[in-house]
């Protein structure tokens, strides 16, 4: 095993990308050896198999890249074991299809079932309009440290859907947050992404006190109102067992597009 990655160890990465029988890293080529340079990942190299551990909010993600799944022997196997042992908390993520492709994986270096998202999307102009009980703004970079410990509460550290403060920032730069004030507090809040004609409903919060108020609600018509010019489809990830948000994004006209995120977890949270 080496930490160092040589020439070899990047064409592994390069060739991989892209590929989900290979790797379970969504980044680019680029994006990945920057974060490498910048000593963000540390790399795990064996013949013909990269290990990266991506430390981040407290949580270590792995994500690797094979040759081939040839190179996956079982005497490789327990030596990658017995290196990723020195870690109190891993998660492992794969995107995929088909059921359970790839997890496999995973499952072989020790990792065990954690939750399934699904991926539901709607096509622009076909949303269930609803009405829009709370007035919506656009938040502001000033409102950062009032609205992260609200999406802080809510989300799972365990998963790729965490809002971290610093995304956060960029996001209220780029004036993609909403946010419904009620009587003098913050009531909630929805974050989203733009990727070219595709919007994505990243993650909405409502304060304690002001659930089953229609804030969330009120959100979600303020998010169609403001992306329904440019967007040709809207999507979101939803937890598989999280059924009354599956009725809400269903009763809207979100319907699953046939993708699932399977999370592993493997160490003292197993």
């Amino acid at each position: 095993m080496e930490e160092i990655l040589t020439e070899k160890g990047q064409a592994v990465i390069r060739n991989a990308v892209g590929n989900s029988s290979l790797t379970n890293c969504y980044l680019s080529y680029n994006l990945v050896m920057e974060r490498i340079r910048a000593q963000e990942i540390r790399c795990i190299c064996y013949s013909g198999i990269i290990l990266m551990v991506h430390s981040l909010d407290g949580v270590n993600k792995v994500y690797y890249f094979l040759e081939s799944r040839d190179v996956l022997a079982p005497d490789v196997i327990r030596r990658i074991e017995g290196e990723l042992s020195g870690y109190p908390d891993l998660v492992g993520t794969v995107v995929s299809r088909l059921p359970n492709q790839n997890v496999d994986i995973l499952e072989m270096l020790g990792f065990r079932p954690y939750k399934q998202y699904i991926r539901k999307q709607m096509a622009a102009g076909t949303a269930v309009l609803c009405q829009a009980v709370w007035p919506v703004e656009t938040a502001a970079v000033g409102d950062l440290d009032h609205i992260y410990p609200l999406l802080e509460g809510i989300s799972d550290v365990m998963t790729d859907h965490l809002v971290s403060k610093e995304e956060l920032y960029v996001f209220l730069a780029a004036r993609q947050v909403l946010k419904v004030v009620a009587e003098g507090e913050l009531a909630g809040v929805l974050v989203f992404e733009i990727f070219g004609k595709k919007s994505y409903l990243r993650t909405i919060s409502v304060a304690d006190r002001f659930k089953g108020r229609k804030i969330g609600l009120s959100l979600i018509e303020g998010y169609f109102q403001k992306n329904r010019e440019n967007a040709k489809l809207f999507y979101l990830w939803v937890e598989s067992t999280n059924e009354r948000a599956i009725r809400l994004y269903d009763s809207l006209g979100y319907k699953d597009d046939g993708l699932k995120e399977y999370i592993y977890r493997k160490g003292q949270w197993a």
